[in-house]
């Protein structure tokens, strides 16, 4: 039992090494100065700055075009959680509920559409955006609707198995009460299921936070609609030190994390919800 237990903790050891790790060099680098990152050979990196410094902080604060592309990030990382749950929600309710002629290829499909690695699909679906009707609208709704595409199958999938395990009891019972089918799902099961859809929110924002591919070729015309990526990408373009790159990662994580602690409690319910029930 003791070799069970000290197994598990140096499994767990190793784990948040590898976690914690990666995160103390990022940092590291962020507020080392020159002298603890430029040493000409003369001797090795310390694991800790000479001198640490927030100078990288503040010459990306003090950057117009920085803030330009945080605040562009943020916006369409939010248009694309909304436009993936508020589509994806009621496609998950309406497979969850219903089965019909071809219910297994039509989910296999859905799933399948991810298997194209997205540089394989970004030329046709950025042709699409050029040309009439889509190119008359704002470049941050068309990098939404293109990270939409690629967020809705997985919003769509993980959001049936939340409608299943909803009891149909309460439809059914709203339906003797009156209810319409969009009063029953609007204001009934989206409150229930809030708690599970918070897992595909918190995927979409991840990754419309972290897309590159359509971000820069739906950008590329426009250079004052970048998102982060596609900054970091132009900053790297006239090779900067590591600590500007790595505060500049820093940076970029911050927003994420708050995100993830925001919906946290709707995690932490979605997780006790089947107890409970």
């Amino acid at each position: 039992m003791k070799r069970i237990r000290l197994g598990w903790a140096l499994g767990l050891a190793v784990a948040l090494f590898m976690i914690l790790f990666p995160l103390y060099i990022l940092f590291k680098y962020s507020i080392a100065d020159r002298a603890s990152i430029v040493t000409g050979g003369r001797y090795p990196e310390p694991l800790w700055p000479f001198a640490p410094t927030f100078e990288m902080y503040r010459y990306l604060v003090s950057r117009g075009d920085f803030w330009a592309a945080g605040v562009t990030s943020v916006r369409i990382a939010l248009y694309t959680v909304a436009l993936s749950l508020t589509l994806g929600a009621p496609a998950a309710y309406a497979l969850a509920r219903y089965r019909f002629a071809g219910y297994g290829v039509l989910i296999f499909t859905l799933l399948s559409l991810r298997l194209f690695p997205d540089i394989a699909t970004v030329i046709p679906v950025v042709e699409r955006f050029y040309k009439p009707p889509l190119n008359a609208l704002p470049v941050e709704v068309q990098v939404a609707l293109a990270h939409t595409l690629l967020s809705l199958p997985y919003v769509i999938f993980m959001s049936i198995g939340v409608f299943q395990g909803i009891p149909k009891d309460l439809e059914e019972q709203a339906a003797i009460l009156g209810c319409s089918r969009l009063y029953t799902f609007t204001r009934i099961l989206l409150p229930v299921a809030a708690p599970g859809l918070a897992a595909g929110a918190i995927y979409t924002f991840l990754l419309s936070w972290n897309e590159f591919i359509f971000a820069y070729y739906l950008t590329f015309t426009n250079p004052e609609g970048a998102t982060l990526p596609v900054y970091l990408l132009r900053v790297m373009a006239w090779t900067p030190q590591k600590n500007l790159l790595a505060a500049l990662a820093v940076v970029i994580s911050v927003p994420v994390i708050l995100f993830s602690f925001l919906v946290q409690k709707y995690m932490q319910a979605g997780l006790t919800a089947g107890a409970v029930k």
